[in-house]
């Protein structure tokens, strides 16, 4: 019977959902751009297995601080989100918190695994956790918001061969600004007499969107076909969001 197997399903799109997969094409394409635009042969594709390491611990790392976002905003979302899956019971907020905190340890080791410098994942984790902390309460959080991706890719940007080059820093610069304005109108979301629905698709788009700021300048330095990857990768993206929150 249907009814037998819609548990299951739920559950684990609960998960899906927390972990904000939505959003997991940008991020891979944020590696991607990170990876090359710091090593010294922009055009060179990073090796496979570096590439598949770096993607696998951008995503667990993304995935623990956005599953630690929603046990941080529990009460806000009992009242305004009761939709997500802490607020319906699916998952307990101390189920979510577990798993959080091992999606982010793994996610972390696997960077210091790579050799990626244990100072740069340090503060990623910490500017992850005060973000999900504080962020409902101080708007200027979105400046954390940004800084989390731009932690991970100098975090990347600190394995063995990699370094902040020009390239990489214009490129960070940039992704940091498009992210500040797109966590502004998500904040705009929640005022009263905001449309709200508008809004939130607005929002998906835009993150799905993100993939072009590493394709700009990936472009830019001549890694034309690395920039059409991540160009690829905002309709998949798009695609993604229909199967998992991105918001």
């Amino acid at each position: 019977m249907a009814g037998t197997a819609a548990p299951g399903r739920s559950l684990g799109r609960a998960w899906f959902d927390l972990a904000r997969a939505g959003n997991f094409p940008s991020v891979a394409s944020n590696v991607l751009a990170a990876l090359m635009l710091s090593s010294t042969a922009v055009t060179s594709w990073p090796a496979a297995g570096l590439l598949a390491l770096a993607v696998a611990a951008g995503c667990l790392v993304y995935a623990g601080g956005a599953t630690f976002n929603d046990v941080a905003d529990a009460e806000f979302d009992a009242q305004r989100r009761p939709e997500r899956a802490i607020p319906r019971g699916i998952v307990t907020r101390a189920g979510a918190a577990g798993i959080a905190a091992l999606e982010m340890a793994a996610g972390l080791g696997l960077l210091i695994a790579a050799r990626g410098s244990a100072w740069w994942a340090g503060a990623l984790a910490a500017t992850i956790l005060v973000y999900d902390w504080i962020h409902k309460r101080w708007i200027g959080s979105v400046v954390l918001m940004a800084g989390c991706r731009v932690l991970l890719a100098v975090t990347l940007a600190s394995l063995p061969g990699h370094a902040l080059r020009p390239a990489f820093l214009w490129w960070v610069t940039s992704l940091f600004v498009y992210i500040v304005g797109l966590s502004l109108m998500a904040r705009w979301e929640y005022q009263p007499g905001a449309p709200a629905a508008k809004l939130g698709r607005m929002v998906g788009r835009l993150l799905a969107f993100i993939p072009l700021i590493d394709a700009l300048a990936l472009g830019w330095a001549g890694a034309w076909y690395a920039a059409m990857g991540c160009a690829a990768t905002v309709p998949v993206g798009r695609w993604a969001q229909r199967v998992a929150a991105a918001t």
